[in-house]
């Protein structure tokens, strides 16, 4: 693709060879093709842009919809360009049933649930689990959830298939934390960073781990902080000495509170 310096260096040359005369830089005629060079560049990309309109990774927005329209598989509320894109382009397997590019599809975009993982044979053959973490743990949510996977799942399984569906039990996190400030107001400081830290536990998924390194990162990167640091994690009330914490597919880690020195 033609680049608008190429372009301007183009244009003042025609113009010397067929005026014999220089285009003096910085002036009005010169300034004129500087933005005749950058619309013209415009151009030459929109251009290339619609050389290969067929190809999936290039499709955006409503043309991703339209594609979408054209192979029967329509966006999801609230699905994501990149998500949505994925699921086309693996649109010919996801449309068979009983393989677990199909059932990992459908438990994409979840309205109930943050993440559902689909575990095949743990039972032995002819058995799978799906591990739920409902959004919160009220006992509604929890419903809604369950019955939203099993709609999912009653598309692309197979009737054979023996699917347990599983809420992870939860494990509260307590932690011990120091943090000093000079200048900032510090009940704001720790509301702050209590919301900031709440947000990452909660929404740690399952086979991941709880970073104490991403924690010290969150409160020496908060304003006005000038030292930070977390003494002690504890987990269903054992205190944890790794600062790697997994969490495993049974359990979902829960911020119970934040102690502060």
């Amino acid at each position: 693709m033609r680049e608008a310096n190429a372009i301007h260096r183009d244009i003042r040359k025609r113009f010397e060879r067929t005026s014999g005369k220089t285009i003096q830089e910085g002036s009005v005629i010169d300034f004129y093709t500087v933005a005749a060079s950058e619309t013209m560049e415009d151009v030459y990309e929109e251009i290339e842009n619609n050389k290969d309109p067929h190809i999936y990774s290039k499709l955006r927005g409503q043309n991703l919809d339209d594609t979408g329209f054209f192979v029967n598989l329509p966006r999801r509320p609230g699905e994501d360009d990149e998500q949505y894109l994925y699921r086309l382009m693996n649109w010919n397997i996801s449309s068979e049933a009983s393989n677990t590019t199909a059932i990992n599809d459908a438990l994409l975009n979840l309205e109930y649930a943050s993440n559902a993982d689909y575990i095949p044979l743990t039972n032995g053959g002819g058995t799978a689990s799906v591990f739920i973490i409902p959004k919160n743990y009220e006992e509604e949510t929890i419903e809604n959830a369950i019955n939203e996977v099993e709609e999912r799942l009653r598309k692309v399984a197979s009737p054979s298939l023996y699917v347990e569906y599983i809420v992870p039990e939860i494990r509260g996190v307590r932690i011990h934390a120091y943090m000093q400030s000079q200048d900032g107001d510090v009940n704001q400081i720790r509301a702050n960073l209590e919301q900031s830290i709440k947000d990452y536990v909660n929404s740690i998924p399952p086979r991941e781990y709880l970073r104490v390194g991403i924690l010290n990162r969150m409160g020496i990167n908060e304003p006005e902080v000038n030292y930070f640091n977390i003494l002690q994690v504890f987990i269903d009330g054992t205190e944890i000495k790794d600062i790697d914490i997994l969490q495993n597919i049974e359990s979902k880690f829960i911020l119970d509170e934040i102690i502060w020195s």
